[in-house]
């Protein structure tokens, strides 16, 4: 099936965008050839140096490997790409990858356990802890809770102070920021429970690292069975 052709403004981000998606998708295989400059610019029906503009793009993300005079291939992204392509690969062209969804799941599972147990061990105010509960106990629809959940996971990780799962988790906040409605169904009513965030920030002021770890990290994959359930 060809491309449709698309307004030219911004032409070269959404041709870059179009070819991420097929590539994400699975249109184009590991080692598989784009269509050449030519053939993409009659199927976009743009100029060849904004499709030559895509394709560094693409090249700069890790998806293809492009060589002077020889065609573009596609790379396999998982070994040639980065975390700037996680908020992409969950909908690749609007459909939900469930695979992904659920290896993402699991590692937010072990991150929540992990950032519980490095905030216990940190030696500060309860504070900002506290407020962090507060708010997600005064939010009443799924979106507001949505947003006091990942303010009260990034109030944990600045409270460890790992700078490492801070830049981490700001790779998947992009994730979350790009599909938050694929994550409402952890915050539907009656599925949503405060009972291991209170347990977490008790355990955070008590310094008992092992309790908070349990509690959020069994959150986490309480909310995969949701999701796999949903």
């Amino acid at each position: 099936m060809p491309f449709v052709p698309i307004p030219r403004l911004k032409a070269a981000d959404q041709v870059a965008e179009a070819l991420r998606d097929a590539i994400l998708g699975g249109r184009f295989a590991a080692g598989e050839a784009l269509p050449s400059e030519r053939d993409l610019a009659e199927q976009f029906a743009v100029n060849r140096s904004t499709v030559r503009e895509a394709l560094r793009h693409l090249d700069t993300l890790g998806l293809v490997e492009t060589r002077h005079g020889g065609k573009t291939r596609v790379r396999d992204f998982l070994v040639g790409a980065g975390l700037q392509l996680l908020p992409f690969l969950v909908a690749p062209g609007g459909e939900v990858d469930a695979a992904l969804m659920v290896d993402l799941l699991r590692l937010r599972a072990v991150l929540l356990g992990f950032t519980a147990s490095l905030a216990a061990r940190a030696d500060a105010p309860p504070d900002a802890v506290n407020d962090a509960l507060a708010a997600l106990e005064a939010a009443s629809t799924p979106e507001a809770l949505q947003a006091a959940d990942w303010d009260f996971f990034q109030v944990l990780v600045a409270r460890g102070g790992n700078r490492v799962l801070a830049l981490l988790v700001n790779a998947i906040g992009e994730v979350y920021a790009q599909n938050r409605t694929l994550f409402l169904l952890i915050y539907q009513p009656g599925l949503f429970d405060l009972a291991p965030h209170r347990v977490v920030r008790d355990a955070v002021v008590a310094g008992d690292a092992s309790r908070a770890r349990a509690a959020f990290e069994a959150y986490g994959f309480a909310a995969l069975g949701e999701v796999a359930n949903g």
